[in-house]
Order: structure tokens, then C-alpha cells, then sequence
């Protein structure tokens, strides 16, 4: 699965014209695009008590554990604040930073198979 920076640039990819991408690899990149995977729970729970703590559930009013959107970088769910704000929070995919450089290898390489870099 593609997640980090060669996802994000797939989606920025997608939206392009088809004067500067052939029809068929926009076709792959909006399948790149709406196919963001969200996180096992297990995984989800570890992101949230390494970032904010064992008892993070404590620091909402309300958090929803289904994610509402899934996207490059991580996955997004509403929560409401203790003072009864209604906020949404992201939570990164673990590993992302680390393999950004991966990706953009990936990437370039995809690109030089389908001819759209030199």
C-alpha cells in the first residue's frame, strides 16, 4: 500500500490535466487517490497513547474511533474538546516520516516507466 509523500503526490498527480498526463495514468492516480487505507485499531491506539499519552481518551469529551476520512499522511476523526468544542484530529500514520524518501524513490521510478519524467 502507498502511504506519505508518494500517496500525497499521486493525489496531486490525479488532478492534473490530461495535456500533461496520459488519460491512462490518471486513471491510476485517482485510484491512488480515493484508496487512503485507515489504520488497524491496534495501530491507531498505539499513534494516540504514544502521542498523547495512555489516557488520551481523557483529554476529549467525545472521540469518534471510526475515521471519517483517510488521507496521505493519516487518517482524520471528530472529537469534541472537554469545553464541548467540536474539533477534528489526525493522526499520522506511524513510520510516514521515515519513508518519505522511500516513496519519492518510488515514485521516480514510476514516473521514468511511463515516461512523464526524463
Amino acid at each position: 500500500e502507498m502511504r506519505g509523500a508518494a500517496l500525497k503526490i499521486g493525489q496531486m498527480v490525479s488532478i492534473q490535466d490530461e495535456t500533461l498526463i496520459s488519460p491512462e495514468f490518471a486513471k491510476i492516480m485517482a485510484r491512488v487517490r480515493d484508496n487512503a487505507d485507515f489504520m488497524p485499531a491496534s495501530q491507531f491506539e498505539t499513534q494516540m497513547s504514544n502521542n498523547l499519552g495512555t489516557n488520551w481518551q481523557e483529554k476529549f469529551g467525545d472521540f469518534e474511533i471510526i475515521p471519517f476520512a483517510a488521507a496521505s499522511l493519516g487518517q482524520v476523526h471528530y472529537a469534541t474538546l472537554l469545553d464541548g468544542t467540536r474539533v477534528v484530529v489526525k493522526v499520522q500514520y506511524p513510520g510516514v516520516a521515515d519513508s518519505i524518501n522511500s516513496d519519492i524513490d518510488n515514485l521516480t521510478t514510476l514516473l521514468k516507466v511511463v515516461d512523464l519524467v526524463p
